[in-house]
């Protein structure tokens, strides 16, 4: 039986690679790859001629978020920029020299669920000349002044393909701040949009009615995510 499910042990980090179904079985073909936060678990069941890599978090709050906050008496790091610095510049071209990985921006995508997501649309600001998929499962837009920090940046005249899912129920009994996720993403979605200025852009919003901020969903949408994108 051919394995197509491995760990790889990276400098202290844990990232668990599916490959393709015919992945030993093609000569010199490359294959689209996307980043995923949070392990495998959004990709377990998912089959698609695609790469995934799922990099296992080793400090969630700290690497996941953007800059310094704390909410209700959690503290959150802020380190985003280094643990994005360090997939670009490390993960991604190790990656390459392990796996027949496609050389073109736009089969190199990064995706993420909850906090995942948020750090995978926080990379769209960061490092849109390096991926060119994205998917945004639930990400965590309620963070203090995300959507604030979305306002201010500038148009992209490059072309995104963009999924994006959030749960119409998400928050609704929560007293923390996430109790806006939903409002907060409705208003994070229209600013994205009116920066995606380039046509060839693809722009995916998906929702669910009773959608909850659950795996079961998740794993739903990021399936359904993959579809649509690769």
């Amino acid at each position: 039986m051919v394995i197509r499910e491995v760990s790889l042990s990276f400098q202290q980090q844990e990232i668990k690679i599916k490959l393709p179904k015919n992945y030993f079985k093609t000569n010199n073909q490359s294959y689209p790859l996307v980043i995923v936060q949070d392990g495998d678990y959004l990709f377990k069941d998912v089959n698609k001629d695609v790469i995934f890599a799922g990099i296992v978090p080793n400090h969630r709050q700290q690497d996941y978020t953007p800059w310094k906050s704390v909410v209700d008496d959690i503290e959150y790091g802020g380190q985003a920029n280094a643990y994005l610095n360090w997939v670009v510049e490390a993960v991604i071209p190790y990656l390459r020299k392990c796996f027949c990985i496609s050389e073109d921006r736009n089969d190199i995508g990064i995706a993420g669920a909850s906090f995942g997501g948020l750090v995978s649309l926080y990379a769209l600001f960061k490092y849109a000349d390096v991926f060119g998929k994205y998917i945004f499962i639930s990400p965590s837009v309620w963070y203090p002044e995300f959507v604030e920090f979305m306002k201010g940046q500038p148009i992209m005249n490059s072309p995104q393909h963009i999924y994006w899912y959030v749960g119409q129920l998400e928050g609704k009994q929560s007293n923390h701040l996430n109790q806006y996720m939903v409002p907060r993403t409705e208003h994070a979605v229209d600013i994205l949009n009116e920066l995606l200025v380039s046509e060839q852009s693809v722009f995916y919003f998906d929702t669910n009615r009773k959608g909850l901020h659950r795996k079961h969903y998740f794993k739903k949408y990021f399936n359904r995510a993959v579809n649509k994108l690769f």
